[in-house]
């Protein structure tokens, strides 16, 4: 039976690192990575704004107001639906990052969590609602 909740898995710095089966990498450049750079906010606050936005919690404004101008916007609410309408994918499955496993900040446990919350196939409409 496959697990509900997956673990995250810390991915080495080393070359060609092996990717447990049915593992997944959810970092750059897939469209599972965070796109809210540690670099810039700073790593917990990165995955903060990471999980707000997932929960649409972080409107059109805020985002003006962080500095995205309206075509980062847009593009960032389309990888929005697309990670949401695909989170099924991510059931039971391992994720990898570069997050060390000390850390309590992750984006990966977002997407783990919102997995395992999962009832079936989620689908985003065309107005942004969840329909479980």
């Amino acid at each position: 039976m496959t697990p509900i909740r997956g673990r995250r898995i810390v991915r080495k710095r080393g070359k060609n690192f092996p990717l447990p089966a049915g593992a997944f990498y959810v970092g750059k450049p897939t469209h599972r990575a965070n796109p809210f750079a540690g670099r810039q906010w700073g790593h917990a606050k990165s995955v903060m704004l990471h999980r707000r936005w997932l929960a649409h919690n972080l409107g059109a404004l805020t985002l003006e107001e962080l500095g995205f101008c309206p075509a980062e916007i847009d593009s960032l609410q389309r990888l929005r639906i697309r990670v949401l309408n695909n989170i099924d994918e991510l059931i039971g499955a391992d994720l990898a990052c570069w997050c060390p496993a000390s850390s309590r900040w992750c984006h990966a446990d977002t997407l783990l969590d919102l997995a395992a919350a999962a009832a079936g196939t989620q689908i985003v409409d065309e107005h942004e609602r969840i329909i479980a």
